[in-house]
């Protein structure tokens, strides 16, 4: 082989190397963001379950809800705001809001929460109101698919 051969064959392997460092680097920057993502999704599942936990008794065997939870239900229309807001603003994951959008649809509709929503001011919980006007699922994000792949969601 002649020197020009060799130099070329060592420009490629080093072009090759580089090219795949980059792209692992990608795939790692992704796959963070993604597992930043999830953390960030566990503290609102967390805010979720404190909040179950402050109904009362009677409440949770289908009572009418105290005084104490009244509050946990406009506590709980306010986190579902804020996790729309959330989607919204590219914060939480796909997978994450397609159960987050059915779990608020189910909850509420039980008549305590749905009652709690209707007794609340017109003008709070408007992304809450959209959501659960929209027949069909309701997704605040209107990112394209590779902005959210790129985004880890």
């Amino acid at each position: 082989m002649s020197e020009t051969s060799w130099v070329e064959v060592v420009g490629l392997v080093v072009s090759l190397v580089t090219a795949g460092s980059i792209i692992f680097a990608a795939i790692q920057i992704v796959a963070q963001t993604r597992q930043m993502h999830r953390e960030f999704e566990a503290l609102y599942v967390q805010r979720y379950w404190s909040l179950m936990d402050q109904h009362s008794v009677g409440f949770r065997r289908g009572m009418k809800p105290n005084k104490t939870d009244q509050l946990v239900l406009v506590q709980y229309l306010q986190l579902c705001e804020d996790e729309i807001d959330l989607r919204r603003l590219g914060r939480v994951t796909d997978d994450t809001w397609r159960y987050w959008e059915q779990s608020i649809r189910a909850q509420a509709m039980e008549s305590a929460y749905r009652g709690a929503l209707r007794g609340s001011a017109r003008s709070d919980f408007p992304s809450l109101k959209k959501l659960l006007s929209s027949p069909n699922g309701y997704d605040p994000l209107i990112w394209s698919d590779v902005k959210k792949r790129w985004k880890g969601l």
